[in-house]
C-alpha cells in the first residue's frame, strides 16, 4: 500500500509538471497545446501496470489534466473534453498493442520490419481516432476546431508513445534487469555522445553553421548507428533524451527547426514529425537486428545439437516453450512414433512414452544448473510394440525465453519383451 501511495505521488507530481510545461506552446486563440509531454508518462504507466490498477491512473491523469487546463485559463468544459482525450487514447493504444501482438507475431515472424510497421500503423490509427473523437466533441460543444488541430493532437500523442515503445517492449520481453540493460559503459557512452551532439546542434551556433538540414542528417545517422550497440531499453532512453532536447529547444525558439521556420507552432510540428519518423526508423532497424541475432543464436544452437547427434545418428529437433512445456517439432515425428495420429505436444507426454522418468532431472537442470545442455538416454515405447533407445538433448539459447532440443535414436529398434 505504501509503495502504491509513493508511486501515485510521484506520478501526480511529474504529470503536473509535464502538463504545465506543455502548455507553454499552446495556441493563443483556441488554448490548444501543440505537444503533450505527459503522453509518454501515462502510456508507460498503463503499459507497466495491470488493468485492475488502470482506474487509479486514468482518474488521476484526467483530474490533473483538468486542473492544469483550468490553471492556464481554459473553461472547465473545455479542460474536461481535453482530459477525455488522455483517458481514451492511451488505454486504447495499450490494449490494441497487447491484443494485436499475438496475432501479428506468428504470421510475420520472418518479416520483423513489416511487423513493426503494422504495430506502428495501429498506434497511428488509435491516436487519430482519439483525435477525431476529441474534435467531434469540441464541435458538438460549440468550440471552433481547425483541421490542423486534429493533426496536432494526434501528432503530440503519437510522438510521446513512439519514443517510449522500444523501452517498454524490451522491459516486458527481456529477463535482464535494468542495470544489466543500461548499466554497461558502452550504453552510457553512446547515449552521452548522442545527447552531446543534439545539445550542440540545438542549443549552440553549431547547428546554424552546418546549414540547417545537414545537421539533421548528422544527428539521424548517429542515432541509427547507435541502434547496433544498444538494447531496446537503451534505445528507448536515447529516443526520450532526443525527444526532450529537440522539443524543449524548439519550444524555447532555439535549434534547427525554429531556424528553418521562425514560428513556434510550425517549428514544433516539424520537430515532432522528425521525432516520429526517426523513432520509426530506429524501431524497425532495432527489430530487424534482433531478428538477425535471434536467427544466428538459433542456428548456432541447431548446429550444436546436430553435432551432438552426429555421434548417434539423425535426430528430430523441437522448440520447448517452458511456460506450458509445449513442444514444437521442426519435422515429422513419424520416425520416432509411428502410427500415432497426433504428435507428442508436451514434455509430459514425451516422458509418458519413456521407461525412465526424466522430468525431475530436467527441471533441476533448468532451475539452476550451469551446464549449457541437458542430456539423458531414454527408452521410448512405441505403439507398435517396439522400443527405441534414444538420446534426449535440450539446450539453452542465450537471450531467448524458449529452449531448443532434440531426440535421436542411436540403437536399432528392439522388439518389446
Amino acid at each position: 500500500m505504501t509503495r502504491t501511495i509513493i508511486r501515485w505521488v510521484l506520478f501526480s507530481g511529474l504529470y503536473s509538471l509535464l502538463a504545465l510545461q506543455s502548455f507553454h506552446s499552446r495556441d493563443a486563440w483556441s488554448l490548444s497545446t501543440t505537444l503533450w509531454f505527459p503522453a509518454s508518462l501515462l502510456f508507460a504507466v498503463l503499459w507497466l501496470t495491470p488493468v485492475r490498477d488502470w482506474p487509479l491512473w486514468l482518474l488521476t491523469a484526467g483530474l490533473l489534466h483538468i486542473f492544469a487546463g483550468v490553471w492556464i485559463g481554459r473553461p472547465l468544459s473545455l479542460a474536461s473534453l481535453f482530459a477525455v482525450f488522455d483517458v481514451v487514447v492511451f488505454p486504447l493504444a495499450v490494449i490494441t498493442f497487447r491484443s494485436s501482438a499475438p496475432l501479428l507475431w506468428a504470421p510475420s515472424a520472418q518479416h520483423p520490419i513489416a511487423r513493426e510497421l503494422a504495430w506502428v500503423s495501429l498506434l497511428i490509427l488509435c491516436t487519430f481516432c482519439g483525435s477525431a473523437l476529441l474534435s467531434a466533441c469540441l464541435l458538438l460543444a460549440g468550440y471552433p476546431v481547425a483541421p490542423l488541430h486534429l493533426l496536432s493532437w494526434a501528432l503530440g500523442a503519437l510522438t510521446g508513445v513512439l519514443v517510449m515503445l522500444p523501452f517498454l517492449r524490451e522491459h516486458s520481453e527481456s529477463h535482464l534487469s535494468l542495470r544489466q540493460s543500461l548499466g554497461n559503459r558502452q550504453t552510457l557512452v553512446v547515449i552521452a555522445a548522442n545527447a552531446a551532439l543534439q545539445l550542440a546542434l540545438f542549443l549552440t551556433p553549431l547547428g546554424h553553421l552546418l546549414m540547417g538540414l545537414n545537421s539533421l542528417f548528422i544527428q539521424l545517422t548517429l542515432l541509427l548507428l547507435s541502434v547496433f550497440t544498444l538494447s531496446g531499453r537503451g534505445l528507448g532512453v536515447l529516443l526520450v533524451v532526443q525527444y526532450l532536447i529537440v522539443v524543449l529547444a524548439t519550444q524555447q525558439r532555439e535549434g534547427i527547426f525554429f531556424a528553418l521556420t521562425p514560428a513556434v507552432l510550425p517549428a514544433i510540428w516539424q520537430a515532432q514529425w522528425y521525432l516520429v519518423f526517426s523513432a520509426m526508423l530506429a524501431g524497425c532497424l532495432h527489430q530487424y537486428q534482433r531478428w538477425i541475432r535471434r536467427q544466428q543464436r538459433q542456428a548456432k544452437s541447431t548446429d550444436t545439437l546436430l553435432a551432438r547427434f552426429a555421434l548417434t545418428g539423425s535426430g528430430i529437433l523441437f522448440r520447448l516453450e517452458m511456460s506450458q512445456r509445449t513442444l514444437h517439432w521442426q519435422s515429422n515425428t513419424e520416425v520416432l512414433f509411428p502410427g500415432e495420429s497426433q504428435s507428442i505436444s508436451t514434455l509430459e507426454l514425451l516422458e509418458a512414452h519413456c521407461d525412465e522418468p526424466f522430468m525431475s532431472a530436467f527441471l533441476h537442470w533448468h532451475a539452476g544448473s550451469e551446464e549449457p545442455m541437458f542430456e539423458q538416454v531414454l527408452t521410448v515405447q512405441r505403439l507398435n510394440g517396439q522400443q527405441a533407445r534414444c538420446l534426449l538433448a535440450i539446450l539453452r539459447i542465450p537471450g531467448e525465453p524458449h529452449l531448443t532440443g532434440g531426440i535421436s535414436p542411436f540403437y536399432p529398434s528392439l522388439p518389446h519383451r
